[in-house]
């Protein structure tokens, strides 16, 4: 099947349908059914079996180191955040300001974390106080997920967005206009879907305890909260600084100055800042955890399955590439009559198709280029609106050859079958909401 597109699309149909079969009852874990189903569609791929061994290996590594180191630093943190008064804090505050409700503020810290340089580490370092503010509601890791979803693909930081601004020669400014009210759209639409969808084990919001049972004076769990809040936050704005620090312009300064700006959000310094942190703030509970070796052992345990899970996704994904099947297919696209509505699905027919959204944000502007002055997209409110949609499209869809995908499943207490109902049904939605607002803004602007 090697060189034939459609056929391989298909099969990545069939993969993912006998994927969510094989995990719908939980008794297969999602590591295994993974590294399953992605070697047998490498093999009808056409690929040898060599070759499947070696692109599998690749993709799972790279997978582990980023975003797999934030999973283990971000399970030391939460396990910390757990020994504390820290989720006694936070469910006082929410209980005081009940009109804010845990599912608004997760898609609005979503819709914040989406300007970081990547949706999944977001997502990770957000994962503690998800736990303390809403420990059972699966409905905010959710809203937060989608939230970050929209966000990525539409505001200015974002490197999807920053790739097809650089590649298309977009104005910033315009593409800022245009982008950040659409975004705050598609957050409120994640946290309107996640409330009109039950989700296993969430009545929507989170159940408060009654004001007078628990004491929000309490210095010793305002502190707590404080210093979870720290280790999330902190280690978040140096990945959006990092993503200032992938504009072309070079704004932060170029050489040596770029570098050291590149190295605060890779994976290594934030995960040693976010745990540090909780060392520094949490010292006494901290220290005796750590030299608990029952304790890390759990921690670790507990990362280990998310971890491998994570892993053979991005070994899937690395499959799914290496096919070509997603350039091939998107090129046919690009001779389609729609303007804006072109770059969008194209971007989101090669997402779809392989995995990643800045590859298919890069690809897509690549592809888009050439043609940008024959497609009416010379203009510069026209530029911007391309680059947007190729950012909207860049997200649009998200499933099993994701590691986000699994992330925000493990996150929200999902299967993949419900996941795929609930997570990458709802980035569809987002992406059709999305096209049709800038097709919009392009007969209007």
């Amino acid at each position: 099947m090697a060189g034939m597109p459609l056929l391989q699309a298909l099969l990545l149909v069939a993969s993912v349908l006998v994927l969510a079969a094989a995990t719908r009852s939980r008794r297969l874990h999602p590591f295994l059914a993974i590294v399953a189903v992605a070697s047998a569609f490498g093999l009808f791929a056409g690929f040898s079996v060599a070759f499947v061994g070696k692109s599998f290996g690749v993709g799972f590594s790279q997978a582990v180191y980023s975003p797999g180191l934030l999973i283990v630093a971000v399970a030391f943190v939460a396990g910390i955040a757990e020994r504390t008064a820290a989720s006694g804090w936070f469910a006082a505050t929410l209980n005081r300001w009940r009109w804010l409700g845990s599912t608004r503020l997760a898609a609005f810290a979503g819709l914040i974390a989406g300007a970081a340089a990547s949706p999944a580490s977001a997502f990770i370092l957000l994962g503690p106080l998800l736990r303390a503010a809403a420990p059972k509601n699966a409905a905010a890791p959710l809203a937060v997920a989608l939230a970050i979803s929209g966000s990525h693909g539409l505001v200015l930081l974002s490197p999807v967005v920053i790739a097809a601004v650089s590649i298309l020669g977009a104005g910033p400014g315009r593409v800022a206009l245009f982008g950040l009210p659409l975004a705050i759209v598609l957050a409120v639409l994640a946290a309107v879907w996640v409330r009109l969808l039950p989700l296993t084990g969430s009545a929507g919001e989170t159940p408060l305890p009654p004001k007078e049972t628990l004491a929000l004076e309490d210095k010793r769990a305002g502190w707590s909260a404080l210093v979870v809040f720290a280790a999330s936050a902190i280690p978040l704005l140096l990945l959006m600084v990092r993503s200032i620090g992938d504009f072309p312009s070079e704004p932060l300064g170029g050489g040596t100055a770029r570098e050291m700006v590149l190295s605060l959000g890779r994976p290594l310094t934030l995960s040693w800042l976010a745990v540090g942190v909780m060392i520094l703030g949490l010292w006494r509970p901290s220290m005796k955890l750590f030299f608990d070796s029952g304790w890390t052992t759990r921690i670790l345990g507990d990362a280990a399955g998310t971890l491998l899970i994570v892993g053979a996704a991005g070994g899937f994904q690395r499959l799914c590439q290496e096919t070509g099947m997603a350039e091939l297919l998107g090129e046919r696209l690009l001779s389609w009559p729609g303007g804006v509505l072109v770059p969008f699905l194209v971007a989101a027919l090669i997402k779809t198709l392989q995995g990643s959204s800045l590859v298919a944000a890069i690809t897509t502007a690549g592809m888009m280029q050439p043609l940008s002055a024959g497609s009416g997209f010379g203009a510069q409110n026209a530029t911007a609106l391309a680059a947007l949609a190729i950012g909207a499209g860049a997200m649009t869809v998200s499933h099993v050859n994701d590691e986000y995908f699994w992330l925000v499943a493990n996150g929200a207490g999902l299967s993949p079958p419900r996941a795929l109902a609930r997570f990458s049904v709802a980035t569809l939605l987002q992406g059709v909401v999305a096209a049709a607002a800038l097709l919009a803004l392009s007969v209007l602007a």
